[in-house]
């Protein structure tokens, strides 16, 4: 890393502050600038905007219960998000420069396999996310770790 020198505003220095916690106000401020460079670099893609946002409906509004908690409930909603990704399904045959750049990042591999590999990293990575934010949270954490530095 490298290390820089910005003037702030004194009310924008005391959010930041405030909004970094025990992380800091240098972690804050990392966080924020990877943020805003991660969504200046995210494409926008209206078309799976729209499909989210319709999961999140279903999953909002449709059950007697959560979607997560019981077979009936979960079996529901599988089906019905099958039904919105399926009305979507592009016509027509493979475009092979698709599946070329799919199978160089992933193998010789069929779409169903390809396809479970990225949803265990989205799994795996949104599960370090949330273990971090706990961990960050976690005042015992940081005094253990302040303890063990020692």
């Amino acid at each position: 890393m490298i290390q820089t020198a910005l003037w702030l505003p004194r009310g924008m220095h005391e959010r930041l502050k405030k909004d970094g916690g025990e992380r800091g106000l240098g972690n804050e401020i990392r966080r924020l600038i990877e943020a805003s460079i991660d969504a200046a670099e995210t494409p926008k893609d209206e078309i799976t905007s729209e499909l989210l946002d319709q999961i999140k409906e279903i999953a909002d509004r449709s059950f007697a219960e959560p979607w997560h908690t019981d077979r009936f409930a979960f079996d529901v909603f599988k089906t019905a998000v099958n039904t919105l990704l399926s009305s979507r399904q592009p016509s027509g045959e493979v475009r092979p420069e698709t599946k070329a750049k799919f199978q160089a990042t992933w193998g010789e591999e069929n779409p169903e396999t390809i396809g479970r590999m990225i949803a265990r990293l989205a799994m795996v990575a949104y599960a370090r996310e949330r273990l971090g934010k706990a961990l960050l949270g976690n005042k015992a954490f940081f005094d253990k770790l302040k303890e063990l530095r020692r």
